[in-house]
């Protein structure tokens, strides 16, 4: 399965069970939100454990950002930031912050991991 998404900054490519291809074209956010989601899936793949891949916190990151109708690359962001310890900041992304705390909060603190 592939899935592709390409806008004026960035081409997203993820072929299933194979690689997760990022391209981002000059544009800051664009290379915010790569790394940021290179962050999130070392931060997912990290808290569930050595058996849990890279294409599966990929999966679950893009599961997420599509139930709750949040851009990915702001979703990564807040989780980056959220375990961090990074304080929320008015007009930052508060939507993203909120699902990445409801649906990774608990996993993200100290002993529950």
């Amino acid at each position: 399965m592939v899935w592709l998404s390409v806008n004026d900054n960035a081409e997203w490519r993820h072929l299933r069970g194979g690689i997760l291809t990022i391209e981002a074209h000059g544009a800051t956010r664009a290379i915010r939100h790569l790394s940021a989601l290179d962050a999130a899936i070392q931060i997912l793949t990290t808290v569930r454990g050595n058996t849990y891949s890279a294409d599966q916190a990929f999966d679950e990151l893009l599961d997420c950002s599509m139930r709750h109708h949040v851009d990915l690359g702001d979703l990564a962001e807040a989780l980056a930031d959220i375990a961090q310890g990074v304080q929320a900041v008015p007009d930052d992304h508060r939507r993203a912050r909120g699902v990445a705390t409801q649906e990774w909060g608990v996993l993200l603190q100290p002993g529950t991991a």
